[in-house]
């Protein structure tokens, strides 16, 4: 249980921010409402891992990564491959979820959820997937990582588009808070 804090201390934080926003913009008081909001904003810290389990099954069985992965998980030990997953990370290279072409339509769909009808579980899911989005890219940023992300696209953007093009998510996440 440490380890797993110590590897999701800071997309706990973002989903936990997610969630009291999320409540406090929306005026919920019914218990399990708040519950749904908290479950829905906690379950969108982990979404973005899957990941590395769509690039083993999927993309790349044959790599000595994937099946490590694979391995771990066919013996249930997910302790040891939420480790192997966090120390070989950068090893997985055209990420589905880690990408920017996900977040543009992670960003459409999301707008699309809040000004929906549909239940605050899944409002508070598609947020905090959008908002560990921003943070991971943000920390991709930090670590010169940023050409990963943007592998779907011929060219990767410089610094300034690099965080015009964050502060543009961020904006639509500001605004999906809004609409609430």
């Amino acid at each position: 249980m440490r380890m797993f804090i110590s590897l999701y201390k800071i997309q706990l934080l973002v989903s936990l921010t997610v969630a009291v926003s999320l409540i406090a913009l929306a005026v919920i008081t019914k218990p399990l409402l708040i519950g749904l909001v908290i479950f829905g904003s906690f379950l969108g810290t982990f979404i973005l891992d899957l990941d590395y389990i769509i690039y083993s099954y999927f993309m790349e069985p044959t790599k000595n990564f994937s099946k490590t992965l694979t391995a771990f998980i066919k013996h249930k030990d997910l302790n040891n491959a939420l480790k192997y997953i966090e120390f070989n990370k950068t090893d997985v290279k055209d990420k589905t979820l880690h990408s920017a072409l996900f977040q543009i339509i992670l960003a459409i769909f999301c707008v699309f959820v809040v000004s929906s009808e549909v239940t605050y579980l899944l409002k508070a899911l598609v947020l905090s997937i959008l908002c560990n989005s921003i943070y991971r890219l943000i920390e991709a940023h930090f670590n010169n990582q940023i050409t990963d992300w943007f592998w779907a696209f011929k060219n990767t953007p410089t610094k300034k588009g690099t965080i015009t093009y964050i502060t543009v998510l961020f904006g639509v996440f500001v605004y999906c808070l809004t609409i609430i």
